[in-house]
């Protein structure tokens, strides 16, 4: 009987226990692709393993700052009204460093353009990025296989957009 109680004890200690490594802090800023003004009022949309946790909006410099919890999956989401919606994930699952307090900041700025009307850009629902956090060590790094076959269209859209802006007169404007 006396063993089970200290073995319920040791379970209860070990429950209540966290263990600490290292995390993830994304800070940035939101611009305009064609004049990297900061956007101000976009919405920065968190979601973590699927469920919206956080939303903020950047303020007149465009910036945001997020502390990401180990063992998730998110997503970033970028929304301003009569803008192209972007985003990028972010995986911190991996081993730990027990006893780790460190905080990693990493700097993401995300450009934003104008929707144009009548042109096909939900290739933009896909992530612009995708990264992976490793609590053990604190290293983020980027899929570049992922990158190199987005690359591609994200460039070819990007020409079409500007081609499509400027014959509307908006990028004159913006100049």
């Amino acid at each position: 009987m006396e063993r089970l109680r200290d073995l319920m004890l040791l379970a209860a200690v070990l429950l209540t226990w966290t263990v600490e490594a290292a995390q993830l802090r994304i800070v940035g800023t939101v611009t305009d692709k064609f004049t990297a003004a900061p956007l101000a009022d976009a919405q920065v949309r968190v979601y973590r393993n699927g469920e919206r946790v956080r939303t903020l909006s950047t303020g007149q410099s465009g910036r945001y700052e997020l502390l990401l919890d180990n063992n998730a999956d998110y997503v970033i989401r970028f929304v301003l009204p009569g803008h192209v919606t972007k985003c990028f994930t972010v995986t911190t699952h991996g081993p730990i460093w027990e006893g780790d307090h460190s905080v990693k900041e990493v700097f993401i700025e995300m450009t934003m353009f104008e929707r144009v009307p009548g042109m096909d850009l939900s290739f933009f629902d896909l992530p612009m990025g995708i990264a992976r956090f490793d609590p053990l060590d604190g290293r983020m790094d980027w899929d570049e296989k992922y990158d190199g076959r987005i690359r591609g269209e994200v460039a070819v859209l990007m020409e079409e957009v500007t081609r499509a802006l400027a014959a509307r007169g908006a990028l004159a404007k913006l100049n």
